[in-house]
């Protein structure tokens, strides 16, 4: 992933800040990592790519807002905990917005990395190519590294099981195109 200089350092001070545990930060990187690789397999320019890896390192900074309690709790969501935990692409834009000012992708990807092809995600119900490729890009990433995770929930899925999940749920929840790539980019 290519960065210029300012951006790296100011990654670096994000992704190692106190604002989300070390297992979230790692989820962080492995999402970059897969969101690069989606956006090479999409063939978009090198700063589409670096932009996507960093909104993808960063989608969850949001979470810091959210308590811990929260985000461990290992069984079903009460509606309030809900609405907590939908708050996060909001917030993380917010957090972020002062040193990615410059990064519009950036911004745009974490608010809107939880919008669903077909409009039902959040914050904004946002449909089809509404929502920015960066972010449907990151929500492939994401969903496909969640899976591959084990949760307070759940076990996790192995790479054939999760990417099966991604693409029996493209043109519905994640964009085809980009459910498409991640077959490319999970048996290269």
């Amino acid at each position: 992933m290519i960065q210029n200089g300012a951006t790296a350092r100011r990654h670096a001070g994000l992704e190692s800040s106190a604002l989300l545990p070390q297992a979230a930060r790692a989820h962080g990187r492995a999402v970059a990592t897969i969101g690069a690789r989606l956006a090479a397999v999409l063939e978009l320019a090198e700063e589409e790519i670096a932009d996507i890896g960093l909104a993808a390192a960063l989608h969850d900074i949001g979470k810091a807002a959210v308590p811990r309690a929260v985000l461990d709790k290992p069984g079903p969501l009460t509606g309030r905990e809900w609405r907590l935990i939908r708050r996060h692409p909001g917030e993380g834009e917010r957090l972020l917005r002062p040193s990615f000012a410059d990064r519009p992708t950036v911004l745009a990807a974490v608010r809107a990395h939880h919008e669903r092809w077909d409009g039902a995600g959040y914050p904004d119900g946002l449909a089809g190519a509404e929502a920015p490729l960066a972010a449907r890009i990151v929500a492939v990433a994401d969903a496909y590294q969640a899976m591959l995770e084990t949760r307070p929930y759940r076990a996790p899925l192995t790479p054939a099981a999760a990417l099966a999940e991604i693409e029996a749920n493209a043109r519905s929840q994640f964009d085809p195109d980009c459910a498409a790539a991640l077959r490319v980019v999970v048996r290269a």
